[in-house]
């Protein structure tokens, strides 16, 4: 799977600007870019991130105040995807060729995945078509994955630590790190030869 969750958007007051959405919006995202995941901190935090229109409201005016068609984004995200649409009509996303899915829907990781590197991969066509129009493609992508996952398992390897006995678990945790790592030295390789 591409995220650890799915987001899941509240049902807060009725605002007159959009931009009043966004410490809701922070808060349903988890402080993350609903189509990426970056966290905020790692970018700079609330004052950098967007909030992207899901349906464009260039095209659909009508949806530019409507929390269910909000996203926090990051701003690499949300100025990638812009306003592009398929089609003319706002609750139709994608075709099954081309298109964007909602991030908060369950379908989102349908069509994205990450591979044991962090890599974005598509698994469908409009996977493919996000993939590119949304730039998951970048080497950025793969160095925050690996950063949150390194932090992951530090936690967990602290976690373990504590506990006296179960050689198990420490010898998985171990075999995790260091494929982790691996990937990382591999990513850093490319970009020292890049």
């Amino acid at each position: 799977m591409a995220r650890t969750r799915i987001p899941v958007r509240s049902t807060p007051a009725p605002q007159t600007n959009y931009r009043l959405y966004k410490t809701d919006l922070r808060t349903d995202f988890e402080r993350q870019c609903g189509y990426c995941s970056t966290p905020d901190y790692i970018l700079g935090g609330r004052s950098v991130y967007h909030i992207d229109h899901f349906a464009p409201h260039s095209r659909f005016p009508t949806l530019k105040l409507v929390y269910g068609n909000l996203v926090y984004a990051c701003a690499y995200c949300n100025r990638s995807k812009s306003n592009k649409w398929i089609g003319t009509i706002a609750t139709v996303s994608h075709d099954d060729t081309q298109g964007f899915v909602d991030p908060c829907s369950p379908d989102f990781d349908l069509h994205i995945d990450r591979d044991q590197a962090g890599r974005f991969v598509s698994r469908t066509a409009v996977g493919s078509y996000m993939i590119e129009n949304l730039r998951l493609d970048l080497l950025r992508h793969q160095h925050v994955w690996q950063c949150l996952k390194l932090t992951e398992l530090r936690e967990r390897l602290r976690s373990i630590k504590e506990k006296v006995g179960d050689v198990r678990d420490r010898l998985e945790l171990l075999e995790a790190i260091d494929v982790l790592t691996q990937a990382y030295e591999r990513f850093r390789e490319q970009i020292v030869e890049g």
